[in-house]
């Protein structure tokens, strides 16, 4: 299937596109005024005055010069039988920089500056001039040509067509548009393009594949404002060296293109092309500036025709190599690079066999079509290009709530299971708490009361001690709530009964921000309801107090709990009590600190738990 692609992709371009549009046979040429006479001069100045007065040598065209900054006078006769009313059409072959013509001593193409050093590049553009018929007259004309070239070395004339105005017009319209229209369509063209892949480059996941194809676009329009822009702020060596630059970082892009279009980059590839690339327009360079000409020129040149060869061998291979390794369903883009590499491979064999007079410009010609169908191809299979907006809202708007609804599932699951491992660790302390704690005071009670020295008073507090931790435990098997305001609304709701049943008071303290904290799951607020719960028995139990108060509040550093009695107090030392030592654990479960300290005005307990706050946020 690939294949057939290749080959039907080749076809359409070649067979139709290249040859309908860019070769197309012109038909019949127009009957030709045949060039005779010709003359040559070296001049001092640009003007037809100057070149009046000269002293032309005859020579035969084409003729070229070589190799320093040269003004010339170019002088022909052509002959007309009788003179059209429309005029003739004139088309000037010239490789110079710019030129001035004059017909029968008047000018009639006199465009740019011709000072050598700060001349323009006007006769770099192929056009077709007008000569009115006023200024013919039958039998024997005269043209004349001042040119200047201060940029290539070589100075190249060729005879000129000149024929019918309208004749000459119609025959000539596909190939003037391909050396000026075209150049201005493409560039704007691909310039568009090149700001859509610049911006791909930021939205799209295959971003380096966007800025090679960005590069690529951007180099083509360098190319075609090297053509357009005449009157660069660069002299002609300067120009000279951008022509190399600009044709040498096409195929150099092209490889790297390719090579990320592929999805597996080579990982050496791409950096050393552009160092090839670096090192090639560095050493031509050199040779500009520095090497005398014709050397200066033509040993660039051969440079360049060699890494544009090299360039499109690499271009072919890496393609090449892709399809072999790798099972390929992007048709049309495959399709697509094959055509950029066959026409770069043209281009690269018309520069190193000029003899077989190969079709050139063919990347040039080609590029607008093929990267165009190239991204329109690229978007096709990442974007929905043609969805309604409603469409894509509403397609978009699905996807969220189903994502909503799969993380809400998740949170749920995670918290029950949250909650469920807090509820197991309880209960396996519980279970420790029976046997060590309950187990060992009723079988002491047990064994006092069969040996006969149980005490009723004895007796009669082991079993409200039991009764106490029973309660404890009891409370233990049911939820304290998830959060930490849920917890001590319980708490206060639980302990405030019990406290007061036995004629002690109850006072409660609580900031109104307490209720906003979220830091706490529900294994950390288990944690803290039973520090507090153990703090409020111990009292209960030891203190013998008139008074407990418990105080919840915001600090500085975090949260401080304060349950605290005016009791006969418990000291400090951490031997006190089991359930002391159980406070401090839980508090170290949680990365808070459970302190015993004495009461504010000497007499009493505190039990202090302050945690920190910057585990998580802090709703306020």
């Amino acid at each position: 299937m690939l294949t057939l692609a290749i080959g039907m992709a080749q076809a359409l371009y070649w067979v139709v596109i290249d040859q309908l549009v860019f070769r197309a046979d012109p038909g019949d040429a127009p009957a030709m005024a045949q060039i005779s006479d010709v003359e040559i001069a070296r001049i001092r100045q640009p003007t037809l005055a100057e070149a009046a007065t000269a002293s032309y040598q005859p020579v035969t065209l084409p003729w070229t010069y070589c190799c320093d900054t040269a003004l010339f006078a170019v002088r022909m006769s052509f002959a007309v039988d009788s003179v059209p009313a429309n005029g003739l059409g004139i088309i000037s072959y010239l490789e110079v920089d710019n030129y001035i013509l004059a017909v029968n001593g008047t000018p009639i193409v006199e465009r740019g500056g011709m000072e050598p050093g700060a001349g323009s590049f006007d006769g770099q553009i192929r056009t077709l001039t007008r000569i009115p018929s006023g200024l013919l007259r039958p039998g024997d004309n005269t043209l004349t040509y001042i040119t200047l070239r201060d940029g290539f070395p070589y100075t190249d004339i060729l005879a000129p067509k000149i024929a019918d105005y309208r004749a000459l017009e119609a025959y000539s319209a596909r190939s003037l548009f391909l050396a000026s229209g075209f150049p201005l369509v493409s560039g704007t063209l691909l310039g568009l393009l090149g700001l859509l892949a610049t911006i791909m480059v930021f939205r799209s996941d295959d971003w380096r594949f966007a800025a090679w194809l960005s590069l690529l676009c951007g180099s083509f329009v360098a190319l075609f404002g090297y053509f357009l822009w005449l009157d660069p702020p660069v002299d002609g060596w300067g120009r000279m060296l951008a022509f190399f630059a600009i044709s040498g970082l096409i195929p150099a892009t092209m490889l790297c293109f390719v090579d990320s279009w592929t999805g597996r980059p080579v990982p050496w590839l791409q950096p050393a092309a552009m160092a090839v690339y670096a090192a090639v327009i560095a050493v031509i360079g050199w040779y500009i500036y520095t090497v005398p000409m014709p050397e200066g020129f033509d040993v660039p040149t051969l440079i360049w025709i060699w890494h544009l060869m090299g360039s499109a061998i690499a271009v072919a291979a890496r393609l090449l190599w892709h399809f072999v390794t790798t099972q390929e369903d992007r048709l049309l883009e495959s399709s697509l690079l094959t055509v950029m590499a066959a026409a770069l491979f043209l281009d690269a064999s018309s520069a190193w066999f000029p003899e077989q007079h190969l079709p050139a410009g063919n990347v040039r010609y080609s590029s607008a079509f093929l990267i165009l169908a190239m991204m329109a191809a690229f978007l096709a299979r990442n974007f929905r290009l043609f969805q309604s907006q409603g469409a894509l809202n509403d397609m978009l708007q699905a996807k969220v709530a189903l994502r909503e609804a799969e993380l809400a599932e998740a949170a749920q699951r995670e918290r029950a299971l949250v909650r469920e491992q807090a509820l197991d660790e309880e209960r396996r302390r519980i279970m420790r708490d029976l046997h060590d704690g309950l187990g060992s005071q009723l079988m002491s009670i047990m064994l006092s009361a069969r040996v006969g020295i149980a005490e009723p008073a004895t007796v009669a507090e082991g079993l409200q001690s039991v009764i106490d931790e029973m309660r404890l435990m009891v409370d233990s098997m049911d939820s304290v709530g998830e959060s930490l305001g849920s917890a001590l609304a319980t708490f206060k709701a639980r302990v405030q009964p019990r406290v007061q049943a036995v004629g002690i008071d109850f006072v409660w303290k609580e900031d109104e921000s307490i209720g906003a904290i979220s830091v706490f799951g529900p294994r950390d607020v288990l944690q803290i309801f039973r520090v507090l719960q153990e703090a409020v028995t111990n009292a209960l139990k030891h203190a013998q107090c008139s008074r407990i108060a418990v105080t919840a509040a915001r600090s500085d550093d975090g949260l401080v709990l304060e349950v605290a009695d005016d009791g006969k107090g418990l000291g400090t030392d951490e031997s006190v009590g089991r359930g002391l030592a159980n406070m401090k654990s839980r508090a170290q479960s949680v990365n808070g600190v459970a302190s015993i300290l004495p009461g504010q005005d000497g007499r009493g307990t505190r039990i202090v738990l302050a945690l920190p706050l910057e585990r998580a946020d802090v709703a306020l």
